[in-house]
């Protein structure tokens, strides 16, 4: 690999409990545990970033490192996040003792690991410790790896022959967690910001996009990623500074730090709806009280707000969210004129109440000051992002000539995002036994499983109508038949309702897209079925029809779990 972008890093002083826990678990006195505990602030932020929703699931990752790798896991208990291994009951290589440690071993930590009981791993430790060593496990996840934590471990003013893993080597902000625990047996984290200079990929896309035609409409089924790369977007506007990066093929020496892109800018994001209005987003008057009663100030909004800071040149960026939703071409009315980007600094509009000052807030203020110009222009440097649902019906069209002043970019389901975050393995074989079968299998099936719901999808209903990778995102599980469980719930809580909720009226469309067959196929009872059709009660005469029922695939037996899933899919 090469250095990527380090997403949030955690440190932990290799000292008191944390020295027997990484020891090796005996089962006696202190000798227990099999993992490291956090700290509120440094758990919470653990399971945010690998995504674990609720404090009873204990999420899997990989633990790795030059030359080797172990499984690990995250669960919850007294009252915190632990970050555990699974590996002999005792913790991975470069979190253990190692004799000799050099520049080519895992650790950094010297002493005997080899120890099989309590009385000698306390030896082991005191010996370690009469060495005055001060030690520090790290472990660092870097984006575009959603479930890996590269571990490493390091030693604070290391003598000369460790001084191939000393904490100098560390940036700057990662050194300052190391001083901020200091010789205390807790952990402490960061998560950095991987906008600016650190900014991925997709971001880089669309700022080049940006840079062609500053105003650009996402387009897409829900759940595909509009919102997440907003965000991004967003982050790479307010926080251009340089990031740090780790290269994960380097023991120790792997990291390095990158300049800022330019200065920080401005966001705002706005959601649209119905009872939005110019008077929102441009210009509109408010009600002040005044020494006499109440007065009236003209008060700009964001688009004015943020014009006025980018006028001289600075970066601003307008999100506008469920861009269909409101009536787009009313909310920004006049200022319509201003968005080509042939017009930008030059065309001009008289924005309404001119008689009264407009002052924005402070914090948007230009070289100039706060009162806004009268005569009022779009800049070059005001970015304007629109995202809207594809498969929104109960909204009106836009309007043409709104919409030919965006370039419009479609966001489909990203089925290789998916398969990176539920650590797909592509090139297994979904007939063999599930007795075979790794977690890479599951997220095969659920890769599989996504692609041909949105081929059926696509068929029945079009392309605007597909299923987004965020309905799959948290399928995970320690194990093969829990990561199996969890796609199935995924299934029944994700897929199955939001499909009965957008096709209430049309058993026959939905029947379709959950491969139940025809109404003519309809049986008194199929509980194999994620989905069958149920005879008609023929005492009710004239009214009876057969009807569309459900099945929770979460409460089946693992194999007829396996089985329908794979039917739903077409692995079979």
């Amino acid at each position: 690999m090469t250095a990527t972008p380090v997403e949030a890093v955690w440190i932990w002083y290799y000292g008191g409990s944390n020295q027997k826990w990484t020891y090796g678990r005996f089962g006696v006195e202190s000798f227990t545990k099999d993992n490291l505990q956090t700290p509120q602030e440094a758990g919470d932020l653990l399971a945010r970033t690998f995504g674990q929703s609720t404090r009873a699931d204990t999420y899997g990752l990989t633990l790795a490192w030059p030359g080797g790798s172990t499984r690990g896991r995250i669960s919850y208990s007294s009252h915190r996040y632990n970050l555990g291994w699974v590996r002999e009951n005792r913790a991975p290589a470069p979190w253990r003792l190692t004799p000799s440690p050099d520049a080519g071993t895992p650790s950094a930590l010297p002493g005997d690991p080899d120890a099989d009981n309590v009385e000698d791993a306390k030896a082991a430790i005191a010996d370690y410790n009469a060495l005055g060593l001060a030690g520090y496990l790290v472990a660092v996840k870097l984006a575009g790896e959603p479930d890996v934590l590269h571990i490493r471990s390091y030693i604070k003013d290391a003598p000369a022959s460790l001084d191939f893993a000393d904490t100098s080597l560390l940036p700057p902000r990662i050194q300052a967690l190391v001083n901020k625990i200091g010789t205390t047996p807790t952990c402490a984290a960061l998560a950095f910001d991987t906008g600016g200079a650190m900014a991925t990929p997709d971001v880089l896309e669309l700022v080049k996009m940006l840079e062609e035609n500053p105003n650009v409409l996402l387009v897409g089924p829900p759940g595909t990623g509009k919102t997440v790369l907003l965000e991004k977007l967003a982050r790479y506007v307010e926080d251009p500074g340089g990031g740090v990066t780790f290269d994960p093929d380097e023991l120790h020496d792997g990291w390095a730090e990158t300049p800022a892109v330019e200065k920080p800018g401005k966001t705002q994001t706005i959601v649209l709806h119905p009872s939005y209005s110019y008077e929102n987003l441009v210009v509109g008057l408010l009600p002040i009280p005044t020494s006499t009663g109440v007065g009236i100030k003209a008060a700009p909004g964001p688009l004015v707000n943020l014009a006025h800071f980018a006028s001289d040149g600075a970066r601003a960026l307008l999100v506008l969210d469920e861009f269909n939703r409101g009536n787009a071409a009313a909310i920004l009315g006049d200022t319509i004129a201003l968005l080509d980007k042939d017009k930008r600094g030059t065309a001009r509009i008289d924005l309404p109440y001119a008689e009264i000052p407009i002052d924005v807030p402070a914090e948007f203020a230009d070289a100039s000051g706060t009162l806004v110009d009268a005569r009022f222009t779009l800049p070059p440097s005001l970015w304007v992002v629109a995202a809207m649902n594809s498969s929104d019906r109960s909204v009106a069209p836009l309007d043409a000539a709104l919409r030919r002043r965006f370039t419009i970019i479609e966001i489909a389901p990203d089925y290789d995002a998916l398969a990176l975050q539920v650590g797909a393995d592509l090139e297994t074989d979904l007939s063999e036994d599930f007795a075979a079968w790794t977690t890479g299998h599951v997220g095969h099936l659920t890769v599989a499983l996504l692609q041909s719901l949105n081929g059926r999808i696509g068929a029945v209903l079009g392309r605007d109508f597909e299923m987004g990778q965020s309905n799959f995102w948290h399928v995970s599980g320690s194990t093969t038949e829990e990561m199996l469980f969890s796609l199935g719930r995924a299934w029944d809580e994700r897929i199955t309702q939001t499909l009965r909720l957008a096709l209430q009226d049309d058993d026959d469309a939905l029947a379709a897209i959950l491969r139940a067959g025809t109404s003519g196929q309809a049986a008194q009872d199929n509980s194999t079925k994620a989905a069958w059709w149920k005879a008609a009660d023929q005492s009710l005469g004239s009214y009876a029809r057969a009807r569309l029922n459900f099945n929770a695939l979460a409460e089946h037996s693992t194999a007829g779990l396996l089985a329908e899933l794979k039917r739903l899919g077409q692995v079979e």
